[in-house]
């Protein structure tokens, strides 16, 4: 299910979409602590979050590019100005919304530094 649920997103992000996932769990009482608020050992999560979920589902969303964004990128790359693009989207939205903008060609190589947080391109 999970491999299932990770090629929808890969499908979503490859057409510029940022996916919001909808679940829940059904809680019990103490579960995770008595406020449902004690940390899992990875610190970072509680410990109530790491398992049982059910997904009911996966949303797409698109911010539209506005209009004047592809001709101005074209103008400063025609000014042999640089455009880096640097966002916190996975790698497949930000390069299909990196494309939209002009920023990204596929005819030029171009390194994608990932960095712990966002993408730079």
């Amino acid at each position: 299910m999970k491999q299932h649920l990770l090629k929808i997103i890969e499908q979503y992000a490859d057409k510029a979409l940022r996916t919001i996932c909808l679940a829940y769990k059904d809680l019990k009482a103490n579960e995770g602590g008595n406020t449902h608020e004690d940390d899992a050992p990875d610190m970072v999560q509680k410990e109530i979050e790491q398992t049982g979920f059910v997904c009911y589902g996966i949303l797409g969303i698109k911010d539209v590019i506005r209009p004047e964004v592809p001709g101005a990128v074209k103008q400063c790359k025609e000014a042999s100005i640089t455009v880096r693009m640097v966002t916190g989207d996975n790698k497949a939205t930000a390069k299909a919304i990196s494309k939209e903008c002009n920023i990204y060609d596929d005819s030029i190589p171009i390194d994608l530094q990932v960095m712990e947080g966002p993408a730079f391109y």
